[in-house]
């Protein structure tokens, strides 16, 4: 499985590297559907995961800009809906910010709410380093809830740029602490293609609840995802990815995304 798995990811990138067209700066709205697939071992305790999503992007100012989208669960456990906004804000020409707002339908596995707020400060003669400070609240429809803090910078070159953030986390009640590490890679132009190599590890911990002691759950995790975003004419394009996560003495997940976007 793992190495038909990764073949295709070989295949998909050297296809998808040998197209190249230009894009349209000129456009400030963008519409995207998609959807992905994510089988799951071992498959009889966790089945697959089918999730449809539509987003759409708008950019009424030079120094704002914001995304609405719907996402669709089916698993398992049952189907589910994911209502979310999220919202950039150019300050000045070194600082700048993200904030985020979600909320899921009844269900074991999407939050009740979740908001996020980032911080961004461009340093550097050039401002092609941004340091990254970062918060989020994840409130579940049991007793869980999750604070999450991150620190991080990116590295701005030509074609290309670098990521590293640092996550820790602190699971309620409880208060299971554990930390999670990404680095990201992205090569590419807008207008012609993005690649995005993204990989994850560290821990997931949490105080299992539904036992008559509670007793606190920790799982090693890694994740590694490569998504590709490539314009197939002036104004419109593809996405595609494939990603695998590791969750020790849990499951292992295989992961296929595809989605098509218009810019307008």
């Amino acid at each position: 499985m793992k190495v038909i798995f990764f073949s295709l990811v070989l295949f998909l990138l050297s296809n998808l590297f040998n197209l190249s067209y230009a894009g349209n700066d000129n456009y400030n709205k963008r519409l995207e559907f998609g959807g992905s697939y994510e089988y799951l071992l071992p498959n009889d305790t966790y089945g697959s995961w089918k999730i449809g999503r539509i987003k759409f992007f708008d950019k009424p100012t030079p120094t704002f800009n914001y995304f609405l989208g719907i996402d669709g669960f089916s698993r398992i456990e049952g189907s589910a809906i994911l209502f979310e906004g999220g919202a950039y804000k150019h300050w000045n020409d070194w600082f700048y910010t993200y904030t985020g707002l979600s909320g899921g339908s009844n269900s074991v596995y999407l939050p009740k709410y979740r908001a996020d707020q980032n911080f961004y400060f461009a340093v550097g003669p050039k401002k092609n380093i941004v340091l990254i400070a970062g918060a989020t609240y994840i409130k579940y429809f049991d007793v869980h809830r999750y604070e999450i803090f991150s620190l991080g910078s990116t590295y701005y070159s030509d074609g290309w740029n670098l990521t590293y953030q640092h996550f820790f986390n602190i699971s309620n009640p409880g208060s299971v602490h554990s930390s999670l590490d990404l680095v990201s890679l992205g090569i590419g132009r807008e207008g012609n293609s993005w690649t995005y190599f993204n990989v994850s590890y560290g821990k997931e911990a949490y105080l299992a609840t539904y036992i008559a002691t509670p007793q606190e759950v920790t799982h090693n995790s890694l994740y590694l995802e490569i998504k590709r975003q490539q314009w197939l004419g002036k104004t419109w394009g593809i996405t595609t990815g494939m990603s695998f996560l590791k969750l020790q003495e849990g499951y292992d997940k295989y992961g296929i995304s595809f989605g098509i976007f218009k810019d307008f």
